[in-house]
């Protein structure tokens, strides 16, 4: 039974409990007897009432009862009190070694109240009560078996350590949980060597410091054959349920990129089955993508298995898609066992690969017979920007079919595309020249490997006296440039007497997200959308479209008649038109015909224009975000946003009053990642898909008379 301080009256029987104080705030009350624990209450000296933050049961061999679990940081008494019945004190804590007859009888309980204090209590860096556990587990030690030893370092001081099995680790740092192993290994932190460790079966053990530090995971890896090897095979798979922690992640990435074995293939003509995966990559999503070919003509193949550092993993039949080779087949033409298949090539993606990161695969083209044969592909782990240009390369275009797409090429690009994007721009604003004050319009130019356009178009804006005013932002989305860009733009300016500001992007970032820049930098309440290929026919050309803007409020975006340099048209508007696949493509009105043509000279309301020259309010391209940055390089961003802001409640016009040249796809043309890739495909689907049914229901509004199909 306990006393009742004088500051804490009790207001009814005593109850038969007693606490003690462990590490810096953790309170353990041991309630004997079969009181109802249920809503029991407790408070600190006179303070507010609070719930325990856990609470266990005693074992009968320990007396029975119930232990509550609490923080009592300062105080000096603990009040109690039970279902709503009245308070008793407990006086004033006890030593913690009062805990050693219970722990003696239930030793079990020690694990329990590790688990609970890194647990609810979030006490696990709290070395006063490391310290106090590792005393109370003392009497209970026992020397670990010689089993027990570190095997393999990982960095950061961690090791992976041949134990029976998990529980807590007590370090003067602090608690840390120790994972049941996986093939006898389990990893632990950094301090473990002569550390306490507390299993779930009452066992304490005091685990052994190494006489010699164990090898690390890369010099493993580093070892071709041998006894190390079935090590490695064991750290591979303890780690895998760890691989998305840093520590874990870095410490398996290292091992594989610093041990790569080199490329192999199966790929002699005198084979009966040739075979070779050019590439195998990661998807930085937890899949991987896979190139590479196959000749079987005797149809001796039954599938593939990718096998990596984690274990096999089947390649479903249905997921492999055939693709043509001409190299393939010219190699194999006069093969001894016959031609090969027209379409040998192969490609796959395998979207859960599992936990990763895998730096190289090997991949088993299983045989009738139950035999196999290896084959061993490139690096895994390359930049997500290069890794989205090899699968946009992968295929020849003429290839690509939906189901193509939208299993294979698509799922991989799209989350090599989110990987790339999600690495930092690094933007630096440069100022050029003078600014002009209170601009009523921002121009916001991207700018990609073709310059030769720049000296024309600020030729033409310089000369316009409307122009004279409004805030021209460049936007350098080739970094490789900076020098050259910089030193052109200072000499035209100067020559031209006008001022700019140049956005340079660390990185290349694509279309939309070097639009989306230089509109984050814009002062103005209107945004000239305008490629850096666009020249201006002659001043004055910007006034129609203002003034088409400000004639109704409704209309959000407006785009001006584009000619090609021959002064046919390019673009007198957009509409959309099924194509081939029945998907959706973006095309231009009248493209094609005369510059003067009478239909293309009548200003209307269409389904959008091109993002080549758009002029837009400010606020409506806030609303709705700018462009979106889902398409990859550049591509559909445009007609996106058009019928975005047709979504928001505006409508797009067009003005051929404003005529401009369009030397059209410039800088394009020059992206390794778009020129001679399905990037197109990928766009032209990805659109559909976000719009397919709004723009059925867009188009039966809109007149087709005029409409020529060719694609924008």
């Amino acid at each position: 039974m306990t006393s009742t301080p004088a500051d804490m009256p009790a207001t009814g029987p005593a109850i038969d409990a007693w606490w003690v104080r462990l590490g810096t705030d953790v309170a353990m009350v041991v309630l004997r007897g079969a009181a109802e624990a249920q809503g029991a209450e407790c408070r600190l000296d006179e303070g507010a009432p609070f719930r325990p933050l856990s609470q266990m049961p005693l074992p009968e061999e320990a007396g029975g009862g119930t232990i509550l679990l609490l923080k009592a940081r300062g105080g000096a008494g603990i009040g109690l009190r039970l279902a709503g019945g009245p308070w008793s004190a407990l006086g004033p804590a006890r030593a913690p070694d009062q805990l050693q007859p219970l722990l003696a009888a239930a030793p079990r309980l020690l694990a329990l109240l590790a688990g609970k204090a890194a647990g609810p209590l979030r006490a696990a860096a709290d070395g006063a009560l490391a310290r106090d556990l590792v005393a109370l587990a003392r009497p209970l030690l026992r020397p670990a078996p010689d089993t027990a030893r570190p095997l393999v370092m990982l960095g950061q001081g961690r090791c992976l350590w041949r134990i029976e099995a998990g529980g807590w680790l007590v370090t003067p740092q602090g608690l840390g949980r120790v994972p049941d192993p996986e093939a006898g290994l389990s990893p632990l932190p950094a301090g473990a060597a002569g550390a306490v460790l507390l299993q779930g079966d009452g066992t304490a053990l005091q685990l052994p410091a190494p006489a010699a530090p164990p090898p690390s995971l890369v010099e493993l890896a580093r070892q071709p054959n041998g006894p190390q090897r079935g090590l490695l095979r064991q750290a591979f798979i303890a780690l895998r349920r760890h691989v998305q922690e840093p520590w874990c992640r870095d410490a398996v990435r290292d091992a594989q990129v610093l041990a790569l074995a080199p490329p192999r293939a199966a790929a002699e003509t005198a084979n009966a089955v040739g075979a070779a995966v050019d590439r195998a990559i990661s998807d930085h999503g937890g899949g991987v993508f896979l190139l590479g070919w196959l000749h079987d003509p005797l149809r001796l193949t039954r599938g593939l298995l990718l096998r990596g550092p984690f274990g096999p993993i089947p390649v479903p039949p249905e997921s492999i898609f055939r693709v043509s080779r001409p190299d393939v087949v010219k190699k194999f033409e006069q093969a001894p066992f016959g031609d090969a298949d027209p379409r040998p090539g192969f490609v796959v993606h395998v979207p859960d690969a599992g936990p990763g990161p895998v730096a190289q695969w090997r991949v088993e083209v299983a045989l009738g017979s139950g035999d196999a044969i290896e084959l061993i592909a490139g690096p895994a782990l390359i930049p997500a920007a290069q890794a989205r240009e090899v699968v946009l390369r992968s295929v020849n275009p003429l290839d690509v079919g939906p189901a193509l797409l939208d299993q294979v090429l698509a799922p991989a690009a799209a989350r090599l595309h989110a990987a790339a994007s999600a690495d930092p721009v690094g933007q630096e604003v440069v100022r050029i020249g003078p600014a002009p004050a209170a601009p009523a319009i921002s121009f916001v130019i991207p700018l990609y490997r073709n310059l030769r356009f720049i000296r024309h178009q600020l030729a033409a804006f310089a000369r316009d006296p409307m122009l004279r005013q409004a805030e021209i932002i460049y936007v350098l989305d080739s970094p490789e440039q900076r020098g050259e860009a910089e030193h052109l733009l200072r000499g035209t300016c100067g020559l031209a007497g006008i001022g700019v500001t140049l956005v340079l992007h660390g990185r290349n970032a694509g279309y939309a997200t070097a639009c989306n820049s230089g509109a984050a930098v814009a002062t103005a309440p209107l945004l000239l959308m305008l490629n850096s290929d666009v020249v201006p026919d002659r001043p004055g050309w910007l006034a129609p479209l203002l003034a088409r803007l400000e004639s109704d409020r409704r209309i959000a975006c407006v785009g001006p008649k584009l000619m090609f340099d021959d002064g046919s048209l390019q673009h007198a508007g957009l509409y959309f038109a099924r194509g081939p696949g029945d998907d959706w493509f973006n095309c231009h009105y009248f493209k094609g015909f005369p510059r003067h043509y009478p239909e293309a000279n009548r200003p209307r309301d269409v389904p959008g224009v091109t993002g080549a020259a758009m002029l837009i309010r400010r606020k409506a391209w806030d609303e709705v975000g700018g462009f979106h940055a889902g398409y990859i390089v550049g591509d559909y961003e445009d007609s996106d946003l058009c019928l975005r802001l047709r979504e928001a409640g505006g409508t797009i016009f067009y003005e051929p009053a404003a005529e401009l040249f369009h030397f059209e796809r410039q800088s394009i043309a020059q992206h390794g990642g778009y020129a001679g890739t399905v990037a197109a495909a990928y766009n032209r689907r990805l659109h559909h898909h976000r719009w397919d049914r709004t723009i059925a229901t867009l188009m039966d509004g809109f007149s087709r008379a005029g409409e020529t199909f060719a694609a924008a």
